[in-house]
């Protein structure tokens, strides 16, 4: 699909943010006989970076669509979604609630520093479900005289999936301009949108890509069928009717559970870190290359494949003393 073709598209509402495409460049990593490249969603203009801008351009955009004054997200302490939500919300003159699991917290490392620094208000939810707190705080608020919007956990709804979809489309050109055409396109997920956006777009190729979800939530079925379902309410917003084409998920790459890094993960983050110069964190991106190094290091595959994997930010994860202790041990 080209520029033309999707400028027909029925979009939403969206605001500025990204400003230019984002680098793709290729890894001199050397794990096998396929070539890597990095898709650098870690170096958008804003906040240090991170996938979520791309979200935001549409969530936003319907926040001020509906006149709201109030911002209200949720997600865990170090959650990079949080963090722009909480700054984009600042640039915008927009208050913005994080909501958080458990108590609050002793130490205000990584993106919790950050999230106070954009002025954002944290709120912990104590035992209460996160989908629970944020509905009761928006009513508070709202009988307060504030006018709220939320965000979903992650800024994954189809709304803010429609980001991916057209981020797809920037991948695709980018790699053509580079004379080469990707093969296998592999993303971590966590909420279901990044994914459920590139799933949606590759339903409009030709020759669809194989794309590989690594997961680093939990290991349940129910992360598909909600990659599916988000896929199908992006088609059903841009008013375009089609089969999905199929895509994969692995759980193999989760240790221990969510936001508890593995010998693997923190072992590709300096391995990344000293060969390409790049970042990778210990909650997200990290469990995908680690995933993606195993992918390039199966000899079952005789020829070898351009495979992209999306980094999709969150660096400043790994200045939280949990995380950064842990990566010591590796050095």
């Amino acid at each position: 699909m080209n520029k033309l073709q999707l400028a027909k598209l029925p979009l939403p509402a969206r605001i500025s943010l990204m400003n230019s495409p984002t680098p793709l460049q290729k890894s001199r990593l050397a794990w096998g006989k396929d070539s890597l490249h990095w898709k650098r969603d870690d170096l958008t203009p804003f906040g240090l970076g991170g996938n979520k801008l791309r979200k935001l351009e549409f969530l936003l955009a319907d926040a001020l669509n509906h006149k709201a004054d109030l911002i209200i997200t949720s997600g865990a302490p170090q959650s990079n979604h949080a963090r722009l939500t909480a700054v984009i919300s600042a640039m915008l003159n927009l208050s913005s609630i994080i909501v958080i699991p458990g108590e609050m917290p002793s130490e205000w490392g990584g993106n919790l520093l950050l999230d106070r620094l954009a002025g954002a208000e944290i709120i912990a939810c104590g035992e209460e479900p996160l989908a629970e707190a944020v509905e009761r705080i928006s009513s508070e608020r709202s009988f307060q005289g504030r006018h709220p919007y939320i965000i979903p956990l992650g800024g994954s709804n189809a709304l803010g999936s429609m980001g991916y979809f057209l981020a797809f489309f920037e991948l695709m050109e980018q790699a053509k301009e580079q004379g080469w055409t990707p093969k296998t396109l592999v993303c971590s997920v966590g909420s279901a949108g990044t994914l459920a956006g590139l799933v949606a777009a590759n339903t409009l190729l030709p020759q669809p890509l194989r794309l590989i979800g690594v997961n680093v939530i939990s290991i349940s079925d129910q992360l598909y069928s909600r990659v599916q379902q988000l896929a199908s309410e992006i088609l059903d917003l841009l008013q375009t009717s089609c089969p999905l084409p199929t895509f994969e998920i692995t759980s193999d790459f989760i240790g221990a559970g969510y936001g508890l890094p593995t010998p693997p993960s923190s072992e590709v983050i300096i391995e990344c870190f000293r060969t390409d110069g790049i970042l990778f964190d210990p909650v997200y991106t990290a469990k995908g290359v680690a995933a993606v190094k195993n992918l390039m290091q199966q000899k079952s595959r005789e020829l070898p494949e351009e495979i992209v994997f999306w980094h999709t930010g969150g660096g400043p994860a790994i200045f939280d003393q949990h995380y950064y202790t842990d990566l010591l041990n590796y050095t």
